[in-house]
């Protein structure tokens, strides 16, 4: 058992090389990725770029999911489709703990991966979840260093969204046993944990405090339960810790990664970020840019990825929340100077 080390949280560049390949090998344009993400655009040709935030790792993991369509990023063999997490917070509505809303995250995500690989433990001090992937079905290009590495980051990510459920849950980590034996030069994203964490463990392991997890909690609104919202946990966690707020990703990225998720709505994206609507109008401004450009662009770039993989014209439609398929054939003519139909047929579909 070791303390956790201070310094600021970031991912080496060997641990973006999994990511961007898959990228690579999805076609998908990384310079222009790296753009829409803010991140630096020599992302592309590691390993000139050393290291980014843990921050920004999830951003990007994040967009990656989405444009690739499995939550997994290929690690299981069994495939999880954009918006699983969306489905695991669903059913927590009905929580009155912590303790409950682990609970039901447990036994969602075992229906979704089809096995019984996460637990949840009441001690005499504790409540713990658990994670055994001793017999969960990666696919065969999977090192072990790095399923340590996402398990790791998985279990961060399991933070955020119980903060993103009650702030019970903030302060409320007592230790982490991970089953890395120990950790190497390249463990910065550990740094994210206040708690001791044990090295070697048979299972992974996140033992919250049993008072905080039975304390009684209430519920945010449904629209803050979301996927989205939980990567905004992550940014707005890692900028807490080190760094002046919002330091780490403007606000221009923030409202991309919304759209992107599938949030449309000025209001909505305001309210999840945390800000008046006027708020982030100011501040977009700032940054020399405005929300009905933003929500176009991505909106666009969203329906020609979809109408490239042969979704059909009322798929796209109803995937980017038009109210009728006629809508979307005007916005889109407006947007390219072509009905989708006539784009598609310049793709030749």
């Amino acid at each position: 058992m070791i303390e956790p080390r201070k310094h600021p949280i970031s991912v080496p560049a060997s641990r973006l090389a999994p990511l961007l390949d898959q990228a690579r090998t999805a076609g998908i344009d990384l310079q222009g990725l790296s753009r829409g993400l803010d991140l630096p655009v020599e992302l592309a040709a590691l390993p000139e770029v050393n290291a980014i935030s843990l921050a920004d790792y999830y951003r990007l993991q994040n967009r990656l999911m989405i444009l690739i369509g499995d939550e997994t990023l290929h690690m299981s063999a069994r495939q999880l489709l954009p918006g699983s997490t969306d489905f695991v917070l669903r059913n927590v509505v009905d929580c009155e703990t912590l303790a409950e809303v682990m609970q039901v995250i447990a036994k969602t995500y075992n229906l979704l991966h089809g096995g019984e690989y996460n637990t949840v433990s009441r001690r005499s001090e504790t409540v713990d979840y658990l994670i055994d992937d001793r017999n969960f079905p990666y696919t065969d290009q999977q090192t072990a260093e790095y399923i340590y590495f996402s398990i790791e980051c998985i279990l961060i990510f399991l933070h955020c969204m119980l903060m993103t459920v009650s702030s019970h849950a903030g302060g409320a980590v007592k230790s982490l046993s991970i089953r890395r034996p120990w950790p190497g030069s390249d463990c910065g994203h550990l740094g994210y944990w206040d708690a001791p964490i044990k090295f070697g463990a048979d299972v992974y392991c996140v033992s919250f405090s049993r008072a905080e997890a039975e304390a009684p909690i209430t519920l945010p609104p449904q629209h803050a339960l979301s996927s989205n919202a939980v990567y905004q946990k992550i940014v707005d966690a890692v900028a807490g810790k080190y760094a002046r707020h919002g330091e780490l990703q403007s606000m221009t990225a923030r409202v991309r990664d919304s759209l992107e998720r599938g949030v449309i709505e000025q209001t909505d994206i305001a309210a999840q970020i945390g800000v008046s609507v006027a708020t982030l109008r100011r501040r977009l401004a700032r940054e020399g840019a405005g929300f009905r450009d933003l929500r176009r662009e991505v909106l666009n770039d969203t329906a020609k990825r979809l109408l490239a993989e042969k979704r059909s014209v009322s798929e796209v439609s109803d995937a980017l929340g038009f109210s009728e398929f006629r809508a979307f054939n005007r916005a889109f003519k407006d947007w390219n100077g072509v009905t989708p139909k006539a784009y598609l047929r310049q793709l030749g579909g």
